[in-house]
């Protein structure tokens, strides 16, 4: 370098002027970015995705795909989107990703790839604390259940509708908690995880589950991503990253964010 600068007849200062210069052009210069993701969450579905107090996106399934995004090299750009609109986004190719724990189904299938599990999910009743040790058949009798509209626990509940009082729909997770404090609903229908953050909080302390977690009737199973059709290659950096980010540990420390135990 010194030698070039020599040659075109440039001194000491002339050459530090130079060194100076082309430190400024090549920081300026531009810097190869990496894929940008188009991810699509739930709205309203704490402790998986919500806005904090500080009006900032967060929950379990953001900080999960921010993990993910990293693992990948990528650039994730989130929206907030209604639960039951979530996976027709997804389908459509207005999104890459969508994040709002889905469960396997054929239906589904049919319409978008599913990446590698990425944590396993029950059901669980929730209601008055006084009832926590009856059976769940029992307790569901003659009740007014909320649920959250499109969800698995939607579907559980629409296909037992004729034993229950009424069913309440609503369109997100915090409907559902709004129509069990409200006294809408006797009971509420929601997977495990979103009920333990619930009762876990000081509105949630007059609740408490009632009888054991569900997995059968769809109720339960692996949770995957749900990636648009026709990316294989999207696919497998999603499946990759997942086993990536639960070898280096940064999946667990998410997991402890949220959960006092392995959810995965």
């Amino acid at each position: 370098m010194r030698r070039t600068l020599g040659r075109i007849g440039l001194g000491p200062m002339g050459r530090r002027l130079w060194a100076a210069l082309l430190a400024v052009v090549l920081a300026a210069a531009p810097v190869q970015a990496g894929p940008t993701i188009r991810v699509a969450v739930a709205e309203g579905a704490p402790p998986f995705s919500h806005r904090g107090p500080d009006g900032a996106l967060t929950g379990f399934n953001v900080d999960i795909m921010r993990a993910l995004c990293r693992a990948m090299a990528a650039a994730c750009r989130f929206d907030e989107v209604p639960f039951q609109d979530v996976l027709e986004a997804v389908a459509s190719g207005r999104y890459d990703v969508g994040l709002s724990n889905f469960l396997r189904s054929p239906e589904r299938e049919a319409r978008v790839a599913f990446s590698a599990p990425y944590w396993r999910s029950s059901s669980s009743l929730v209601g008055p604390a006084a009832e926590t040790d009856r059976a769940v058949p029992q307790a569901l009798a003659g009740r007014r259940v909320a649920v959250n509209g499109g969800s698995r626990q939607h579907a559980y509940a629409a296909r037992i509708a004729g034993t229950l009082a009424a069913l309440v729909e609503a369109p997100n997770l915090s409907g559902v908690w709004d129509a069990l404090r409200d006294r809408r609903a006797d009971l509420a229908l929601v997977p495990t995880l979103a009920a333990l953050g619930f009762l876990m909080s000081e509105e949630g302390k007059p609740f408490s589950t009632i009888g054991t977690p569900l997995v059968g009737d769809g109720l339960g199973g692996t949770v995957h991503i749900v990636v648009t059709k026709g990316r294989p290659d999207l696919k497998t950096a999603v499946d990759n990253a997942i086993a990536a980010i639960r070898a280096d540990g940064s999946y667990q420390e998410v997991n402890r964010r949220y959960f006092p135990f392995d959810v995965y």
